[in-house]
This record gives C-alpha cells, structure tokens and sequence, in this order.
C-alpha cells in the first residue's frame, strides 16, 4: 500500500485491530518481528502470532511487528507498528518463515534495511538475525548464510530458551561468539555460521559439517507438548485476510503419514489440543472476534471437533476451517459446521486413482469422496474445492484420465446445488518426507499436462472451475525446498531486482538438473542431513 508518512501507515493498521502488545520500560531483549507477507497475510499466521506473543509475555522481553512501508518516491522502509522504529534498532531480528518464497523476502528485507546480510560479516554491534517455522524446520540451508540461529521445532520451547540466554548475555557481557556457541549446544537451535562446508561450489548438494567437537553434528528438534497450551492468537484484525477471526490451534501435526507430505514428518507426533483448553479459548476470544478460525493439519483427526464446533456455535461467531479429510466427515459435523455458517467446504482428495493413494499413503475409499460431497450438498453447503496433485511418482496418463472422470462424476453429484473448483499443481518433493528423493515434472511438462486436464475438464465438466499456480513458482518453490548454501547468491540477486530466481539460478552456475528432475534415489545425505529428520525408513 501506498501513504505519504510512515504514522498514518502504521495508524491504520493499528486502529483495525484489537489486542495489540505494548509493553513499556526497560527491556534488554528488544525483537523485531519481521512480516515477510503483507500485513493482511502475517496477521492471519497463527505461528508468527504466537510468536509475538511468547516474546512478549517473557519479563524482560518486548517484541514488536515490524511492516513493510512502500513510499511511491523515496523506496521502501520497514517501521514497527507498535513503536515507529526503524529495523536497525532492534538487537535481534526474528523471522517466522511460512512459504518457501518468503526466503527471498527475508534478503529483500535486508538489503532494503542496509543490514548486513552474510552472518559471518556482521559483529558485536549488529543484529542478530533468528528464523524458524515449517521452512526453516525443514531445511534453512538457502538462507542459512544470513541467517545467525535458525530454530529448529516449535516456538513455545525454543522463544523461552533464546530469551533466557540473550539475558545472561547480556547480564554477563558475553560476546556475540560465545553467546551462538551456548545457544548451539542445545536442543532445537541450529548455529549454521559453526559450520564448516562439505562439497565442491556448483556441485548439488554442499553439505554442512561441525567446525568444532561442541557442535552437534545432528541438531534435535524441540517439541513442546500442547496438549493444555495450543497455539492462540492475540490479534484480531478487520484488515487481515481472515477478517475479524481468533485463532485456536485444535492440534499439531499429522496422525496420517502420507508420503509426501511435510507437516507429519516435521511436527510428529501428533498432539491433539485438550478439548476443555480449546472451549476455553473459543470463550476467551476478543469482542471484536466476528468468527473463529480452527487451525490443524487435518481437523477431522480431533476426536472431539463436533463438541468444539458446537462450542463455536454456540458463542454465535462464524467458524472458519481448514482442509477436512476425506472419509472422516459425517452428516452431524456437516450439521454443526452448518450452525456455524460455514458456507464452503474443502477436501485434498490428492489423486483419482486407487493406486496411486495406496502408494501415497492415503487411506480412504473413493465411495467416500462421493458420499462426502453428497452429504454437503444436500446439507446446504455453497462451494466445495477440491485439491489435486499430477506428477505423482508413478502417474501415467490413465491415472490423470481418471482425475477427469471423477470430476465429471463429482460434478453430476452437486448439480447446481454446489459450485465446485478444483485446483491442481505438480508434486513437489519436499525435505525429510518419504519422497524427498523423488524427481518431479519439468516445467513444460508442466504445461503441458495442465493444458490436457483443462481440455478434458472444459468438455466433460463444464461448469467446474479450474485452477492451478503459474508452473515456474512451483519450480521455484521447489528449487528453494531442495536447496543448499549455493543458492544464496541467486538469491541476493533476484532480491536485488536482477531477474526471476529461476533465471539468476541459471547465471551462478547452478544446475537443476540433479536438484529437481534427476534426483538420486536413494541420496546418501541432503543439504538438511544436518537436522534430525522426521524421517525414517
């Protein structure tokens, strides 16, 4: 957005939102939370909330949003929300990365702020700079060269912990080394500037490699049990993508072990929230909160979600949802869900294919997709999306003959009662799951095979709607998924305006050829070898 001062910028944002943290005094540990997506998607991320609130609860500790300013004529700035202030003020910089693309939002941000970017450049008077969330959990190696301390796993064990060193620090006067050195040696904190580099610049993968015996050579994740303590947000905001809504995480992770899948491997085990705690919650929310947004891997997997939603009903606010799992939905959760005006229902049926589930690990039965839609539709519901993916390992062209079909089938299921989208995207391989040696799709292949399923789609479902990403972000996102330390120059590049990532991949040297569509299988080790993995044989 576009305002002539940084004050009515940050006016704006402020006067639309309720349970802002201003903390006032003397704080020695000062955090800048960084928004990498524009303010109306940071605020409607449960994980950078809770981040924001964990810092803030802490004594001794202020944590404040940082936002990006656009002024039309003089460039970019980031200012705090809660201050004013500009980022070079904060001794430590925090990064909750969400999407792979945020990675080159964070040397955006850099460059714009006149930070330096390369950790082994900067010293005692800089900031320093601290990431985690699922990108980070999973593999930071792209940006590990920025970045000073990646956290490894969940926020509730890892905000407390650097708290408490960043305060003996700064109590004792330790230098900025040994205060990295300290946070190494523990669980969930991952130093990526004590590491030396293994593998030859240009060559996939450069792996990194303990520089001293006090470095681990695999870093634990830390994991927090959330069972009395689900995540919650603290703001509710009229500007935010999910407009006026409280968050309540109802569980983490994933009970289901598909073999793509990220989320089950990188936030095992599962730890479904205690139903009395998520009712509390639900109570407990702002005035200002229209609706309730449930947050979970797959909500269907709480064994109690009918007895939260009709919590949610009854305290008269709209309930918004994530994806709900083929062949755990039921008439009497439709009916809640109904009381709750939820207008719109969203499944992840992956593939038409019987085979192709069985291979990718998810365990229901076709007749219950039909059964699911049947239900929503006569139980009034409005819309239905449906997600797909092609490039499967071991899809042919009858597996995607077969997505055609079920569409067509689905379509005469709804009628006009249903209006029904479906989005497709390729597989990607994503780091730590049981598929992160395979290779996926080229981009024209990409194209390709998207055009075909349109085509069929047009003439044999007419009035459902299609959609998919533009082929080269999914490469990307995969480029940045399956990347090591060499990506870091590309990516100071494009942050700097010099080309697509795809592009200035290509001028540093870097092939993606054994990153993305000769992928060795099995691979020896990966860039995230160093990260105790999710994963097991």
């Amino acid at each position: 957005m576009s305002l002539d001062r940084p004050d009515r910028f940050r006016r704006r944002y402020l006067e639309a939102e309720t349970g802002t943290l201003v903390k006032t005094g003397h704080c020695p540990l000062e955090v800048g939370l960084v928004a990498l997506s524009p303010y109306e998607t940071a605020m409607s991320s449960l994980g950078g909330q809770t981040v924001y609130r964990l810092f803030n609860e802490l004594e001794g500790a202020r944590c404040e949003r940082l936002v990006r300013f656009d002024r039309p004529r003089s460039g970019a700035i980031w200012v705090s929300l809660e201050s004013g202030r500009a980022a070079a003020e904060f001794p430590v910089l925090a990064f909750s990365i969400s999407y792979e693309q945020e990675m080159l939002e964070l040397v955006r941000f850099l460059q714009e702020n006149r930070i330096t970017p390369r950790s082994a450049d900067r010293g005692e008077g800089d900031p320093l700079l601290l990431a985690g969330g699922p990108v980070v959990s999973s593999n930071p190696e792209p940006v590990a060269p920025f970045l000073d301390v990646c956290g490894i796993g969940d926020a509730e064990i890892l905000v407390p912990s650097l708290a408490a060193n960043w305060l003996a620090a700064y109590g004792a006067g330790w230098t900025r080394r040994l205060l990295l050195e300290t946070l190494a040696g523990q669980e969930g904190f991952y130093v990526p500037g004590l590491y030396r580099l293994d593998g030859v610049s240009g060559s996939y993968p450069v792996l990194p490699r303990p520089a001293g015996q006090a470095v681990p050579v695999r870093v634990g994740r830390a994991t927090a049990d959330v069972g009395r303590s689900p995540a919650f947000s603290v703001i509710v905001s009229r500007l935010a993508h999910f407009r006026d809504m409280h968050l309540v995480e109802v569980a983490r992770g994933c009970r289901w072990n598909c073999r793509f899948c990220l989320v089950c491997r990188i936030n095992r085990p599962y730890r479904p929230a205690e139903t009395g705690r998520v009712i509390e919650l639900i109570e407990a929310a702002p005035a200002a909160a229209g609706a309730i947004g449930l947050v979970g891997a797959n909500l269907c997997d709480h064994p109690e979600l009918a007895r939260i939603a009709a919590a949610v009903a009854a305290s008269g606010r709209r309930l918004g949802t994530s994806s709900l799992r083929v062949g755990s939905v039921d008439r009497e959760l439709l009916t809640v869900l109904k009381r709750c005006r939820v207008e719109s229902l969203t499944l992840a049926p992956e593939t038409a294919s019987a085979e192709l589930l069985a291979r990718i690990g998810k365990s229901y039965r076709q007749e219950e997709l039909f059964e699911t839609v049947r239900l929503a539709a006569e139980a009034g519901f409005r819309g239905l999306k449906l997600y797909y993916m092609i490039g499967l390992p071991g899809e042919t062209a009858k597996h995607r003959r077969e997505l055609v079909e079920q569409v067509r089938l689905l379509a005469g299921t709804t009628g006009n009662r249903l209006r029904l989208k479906i989005s497709v995207n390729p597989f990607i391989p994503k780091p730590q799951t049981a598929w992160q040696d395979e290779s996926m799709l080229r981009p024209g292949e990409i194209k390709r095979l998207l055009r075909e399923l349109r085509k069929g789609i047009r003439q044999d479902a007419p009035g459902v709607q299609l959609q998919h990403d533009p082929p080269a972000e999914a490469v990307s996102q995969a480029a940045l998924s399956l990347g090591d330390r060499s990506f870091a120059q590309p990516l100071e590049m494009a942050a700097a305006g010099a080309g697509h990532l795809l592009d200035c991949l290509g001028r540093s040297g870097i092939d993606l050829e054994p990153v993305l569509y000769s992928r060795k299988k099995p691979a020896a080790e990966h860039p995230w070898s160093v990260l105790e993995s999710g994963f097991s044989r």
